[in-house]
């Protein structure tokens, strides 16, 4: 592969581009799933990693994607992380406008890239792997299929309810999901949202949030925004240990929550990009019991 520099552009160093089918749909999958690794590109496009990572390279040298810089402090293979982080460049959003008929201005891409922090960028990847592994595991499984993903946008997915302290005071408690997908198996249409725990929030925060899902769902704020009756929250955590630290104050706090079969658990040690199917199998703890529960069927 050519050598070039990590972060600044130099498209004289790789000769020109012809943007292909193949490159596009790169490009708006970077778009959709707003960063993401190597990895996760060659898992999901179809070619061999040499040319996906070769059509990464020329399509960031070119303008149409993005390697933001804040990855720097964690993208050393030193640190366990080798694969180059993406996002959509300036050429690439022309080109989503122009291929696929996309409002430039509903493109949210860059806030600014070069302005991203480390933490966000991590968070998203997060995400964007329990998207990926969710869709090749989906691709396997006839009996059943994805119906949607919809990313977090403040416009779009999120919500509050207003409730009342014990001193008749107030507050209000938002509901701020990282995704919101669909899935449809012989049983029907179930619907999620998705919580990506990197482990900085507090125990008492994290039980608030699922507060305010049931809450919410008591109040039929699922219905009146988006139509639907009923829903569960999923919440990944980064290690074992974390997640049977939620699964517990979750459970303990049982009649609080009210509704133990709308939280499902597991951790990503569960599943990865090399065991994709594992996403939908028996990995899932919920609060009302203590087996493990399938994704889907």
């Amino acid at each position: 592969m050519s050598k070039a520099p990590r972060y600044k552009r130099q498209p004289e160093a790789l000769g020109g581009i012809r943007v292909s089918d193949r490159d596009a749909e790169i490009i708006k999958l970077v778009h959709d799933y707003r960063f993401m690794d190597s990895g996760q590109v060659q898992a999901l496009v179809n070619g061999s990693d040499q040319v996906i990572l070769r059509r990464l390279q020329k399509l960031f040298h070119h303008g149409y994607l993005d390697r933001p810089i804040s990855q720097i402090i964690f993208s050393n293979p030193l640190m366990g992380h080798k694969n180059m982080v993406y996002g959509l460049g300036d050429r690439g959003a022309d080109l989503l406008t122009e291929k696929f008929g996309i409002d430039r201005g509903n493109i949210i891409w860059k806030e600014k890239n070069k302005e991203v922090s480390q933490q966000y960028i991590q968070h998203t990847l997060m995400i964007s792997n329990f998207r990926a592994c969710l869709t090749l595991a989906l691709r396997n499984t006839p009996e059943a299929k994805f119906v949607f993903w919809q990313r977090e946008n403040p416009q779009e997915l999120r919500d509050y309810i207003i409730v009342t302290d014990g001193g008749n005071k107030q507050k209000k408690l938002s509901i701020v999901p990282d995704g919101y997908f669909c899935i449809q198996d012989k049983g029907g249409k179930m619907y999620f949202f998705l919580e990506a725990d990197r482990s900085t929030m507090t125990n008492a925060r994290f039980l608030s949030k699922m507060r305010a899902y049931n809450l919410w769902h008591n109040r039929k704020g699922d219905e009146k925004k988006f139509g639907i009756h009923g829903f569960r929250v999923l919440t990944i955590t980064k290690t074992r240990r974390r997640m049977e630290n939620l699964y517990k104050v979750t459970r303990e706090s049982y009649k609080q929550v009210n509704h133990g079969y709308m939280f499902w658990f597991t951790c990503i040690e569960n599943y990865g990009l090399d065991n994709p199917e594992n996403i939908l199998h028996n990995i899932w703890a919920v609060p009302n019991d203590n087996n493990q529960h399938r994704l889907a069927e």
